[in-house]
């Protein structure tokens, strides 16, 4: 008699509450595929592997994600199906929740391993900086708005094409919202509703207002979309600090890839 399958927590078909880390491995490959279908761009699905290619000029819009552990799958296979997927003359990056080998075999170069880190639910944020209005994205204007803030706050040099700039990411799980100071545009941040939980991303604050708590503001505004449901997000190792004053915990570092063109 055999011995009875004992969950690992990574089955295909396993419910994607089993934990926080899958809900945020699952939304992530949702939400690449979304964007990926408002610019008519490909998407493709295994149990192990997601892939989204929306032909952005935005690096981190083009993105593979791993759906299960290492050990678990073939990732010389894994690594054949993301190079075949992309064109060779389009960057993308290649997220895993575990550590992975090296992988420069397959033309990829180490991004580095993000801290990824996480909010209970609830609480309530606090006053909003003097001056600063947080504006939901709901229309071409403050679509523009936000796209012009992020790409010059982040900043993210040649991406005006960025994928996020068209107006159908705003009929999806995709919440976004620019801060004003006075009618000038100077901050931004956005959530992806999923799984349960708030992935938080697109945080930025123009270098002109950057000490005055605005960043944090917005960082509030996309923490609480849906305030009943946890939040995550990648933050880097010089902002886990100003997220653990909001009550983010420090979770684990992720690894990230990235396959430059290939000419």
């Amino acid at each position: 008699m055999g011995r009875p399958h004992l969950t690992d927590g990574w089955e295909p078909d396993l419910d994607a509450g089993d934990s926080v880390l899958r809900r945020f491995v699952l939304a992530n490959a949702d939400r690449n595929a979304f964007v990926a279908s408002c610019s008519g761009g490909r998407s493709r699905r295994w149990p192990d592997l997601a892939v989204a290619d929306p032909a952005s000029p935005v690096v981190f819009d083009n993105a593979a994600v791993l759906l299960r552990p290492p050990p678990y799958v073939d990732l010389p296979d894994v690594t054949r199906r993301i190079t075949e997927f992309y064109p060779p003359g389009r960057h993308f990056v290649f997220l895993s929740a575990w550590p992975t080998p090296d992988l420069s075999a397959a033309g990829m170069e180490l991004v580095g391993h993000p801290p990824f880190m996480l909010r209970p639910p609830g609480g309530l944020p606090p006053p909003v900086p003097k001056g600063l209005r947080i504006v939901p994205v709901t229309d071409r204007k403050t679509l523009d708005d936000f796209v012009r803030t992020l790409v010059e706050a982040y900043p993210l040099p040649d991406a005006e094409g960025t994928v996020l700039g068209d107006v159908r990411v705003l009929r999806g799980p995709i919440r976004l919202f620019v801060g004003y100071d006075g009618d000038r545009p100077v901050a931004t941040s956005g959530a992806r509703l999923g799984h349960g939980i708030v992935d938080v991303e697109w945080v930025s604050t123009m270098s002109s207002h950057r000490g005055r708590g605005i960043g944090t503001a917005l960082t509030w505004a996309a923490t609480l979309v849906s305030p009943a449901e946890p939040a995550t997000l990648i933050a880097s190792d010089e902002g886990q600090s100003v997220y653990e004053a909001m009550g983010y915990l420090r979770v684990m570092r992720l690894t990230m890839w990235h396959r430059p063109p290939v000419s």
